[in-house]
């Protein structure tokens, strides 16, 4: 009782060792066993801004994604190729994460490790979205992926510290709720991109986007322009042809549409309202430690089995489960009639179904074998995406059941993608939460071009 306090840092290393002695490889550093001063609740006031930038990732990788099919495929009417290779540009930056990861391990701001790098990548985030809203809602879509691009890059960047943040607390739950942290964090990004393609579904599903040719304003003459003409309603360009852009095509689901620029700042607002939780946020100081030595010791971790193991497996996976059709969003907009709001609905069940199948898994099949789970879920995936033949063959097309099997297929998924990420946090050591997490992320993301190469040639 009379000897000297131990420091956090102290006491983090003191418990890795004990824990390493016992022969044991995973780093329970709670509190359940002593005074229960390292008990954390995420969702008090000192860390629910982690929850918080969960959300806003939730916001800004679902509306930056789900706004590509109404812009290109609905509205311009872009080849597959453009879809597939504007989607891998939004999320090229996915596969850089290892680099904001090594700035926020190395690299402390006032002797912060996350706190600042969290702030700074959202505001980052939101400085480029407000240069977004500042184009007008006649952005050119090319113009529109690459400013998508730039704010991904702000929010990967708050993203990996927040991991880094997750991480620790997650080394701190007891053993029996291990996985409790991770669930919720990505539980909260689900929600926020079901929130926000909830206001695609009802922002992106008027006559501006989902008409070809649409003008709102009675004194603009109709477009001339043959590629947009060519893809105008038969029957209503040939009853009124000189005011067929004034009247409501039957794609439109309502009579009102949102701006993109009212969109952005709609997820600027969010990310304002957030920063003070991240200022609120409760972290000890840390001292750097000198490159080489931190890169040394980090290179030892990584040579460990169970670490390249789970960057191999991440990498296959990513591989195997990322290859897809390149013609299927074209050909579902036209086999399926798949307009906007049914999209929307589509990825919106997608996000549910996800964020149920997490609290599920977390509930009931956190003590299940990995590999069972990994097997299983590979398995039904199969199952469903194969009845998407029924649809290529004409057998059975009807939107309602492709958006069931694609659901389906993603609920299963869902066992694959926890047990893959479940195992990240048991092998980042104390001291190296945000490299390890964007390292294994990193290793994983970076094969989705190559997914999209091999879905294109396919």
């Amino acid at each position: 009782g009379g000897g000297r306090r131990e420091e956090p840092e102290e006491r983090r290393v003191g418990a890795l060792d004990a824990k390493k002695k016992g022969g044991e490889d995973i780093y329970n550093i709670s509190g359940s066993g002593g005074d229960g001063e390292d008990i954390i609740d995420p969702l008090s006031s000192e860390y629910n801004g982690i929850l918080a930038s969960y959300f806003s990732v939730g916001l800004m990788i679902g509306g930056s994604t789900s706004l590509l099919y109404p812009v290109l495929i609905v509205k311009a009417g872009a080849t597959s190729s453009l879809m597939t290779a504007s989607y891998a540009v939004v999320m090229v930056f996915w596969s850089y994460k290892i680099v904001f990861g090594f700035l926020s391990d190395c690299f402390p701001i006032f002797g912060y490790k996350r706190k600042p790098y969290i702030v700074i990548g959202w505001l980052f985030c939101a400085g480029v979205m407000i240069s977004l809203a500042k184009e007008g809602n006649d952005v050119d879509p090319r113009h529109l992926t690459l400013m998508l691009a730039l704010a991904n890059m702000g929010y990967v960047w708050a993203d990996v510290a927040a991991d880094g943040f997750m991480v620790w607390v997650a080394h701190r739950e007891p053993i029996e709720k291990r996985g409790k942290m991770q669930t919720l964090v990505y539980s909260m990004s689900k929600l926020g991109q079901i929130a926000i393609n909830l206001i695609i579904l009802l922002g992106f599903s008027g006559p501006e986007m989902n008409c070809p040719g649409f003008e709102p304003d009675p004194g603009v003459p109709c477009t001339t322009n043959v590629y947009v003409t060519k893809r105008v309603d038969a029957e209503m360009y040939q009853s009124n042809p000189d005011g067929w852009c004034y009247e409501t095509c039957n794609d439109a689901t309502f009579d009102w549409d949102m701006s993109i620029p009212e969109f952005a700042l709609s997820i600027c607002f969010v990310i304002a309202a957030s920063i003070p939780l991240y200022l609120r946020l409760k972290e000890d100081k840390a001292k750097p430690e000198p490159r080489l030595e931190f890169l040394g010791k980090f290179w030892k971790q990584i040579k460990r089995r169970a670490c390249w193991q789970i960057i191999l497996y991440g990498m296959i996976s990513h591989i195997t489960f990322g290859v897809m059709n390149a013609a299927k969003e074209p050909a579902n907009y036209v086999w399926l009639n798949l307009h906007t709001s049914q999209h929307q609905i589509m990825v919106i069940f997608e996000k549910f179904v996800f964020f149920i199948g997490l609290n599920f898994v977390r509930k009931y099949a956190l003590n299940i074998s990995w590999r069972k789970q990994v097997l299983l879920g590979s398995c039904l995936v199969l199952v469903f995406n194969t009845m998407y033949f029924l649809i290529i063959f004409d057998v059975f097309r009807n939107s309602w059941f492709y958006i069931f099997t694609d659901v389906s297929a993603l609920f299963m998924y869902t066992l694959n993608f926890l047990a893959s990420h479940a195992s990240m946090i048991e092998v980042a050591e104390p001291g190296y939460e945000a490299i390890t997490y964007s390292m294994i992320t990193t290793a994983t993301n970076s094969v989705s071009p190559l997914s999209a190469v091999i879905s294109y040639q396919l």
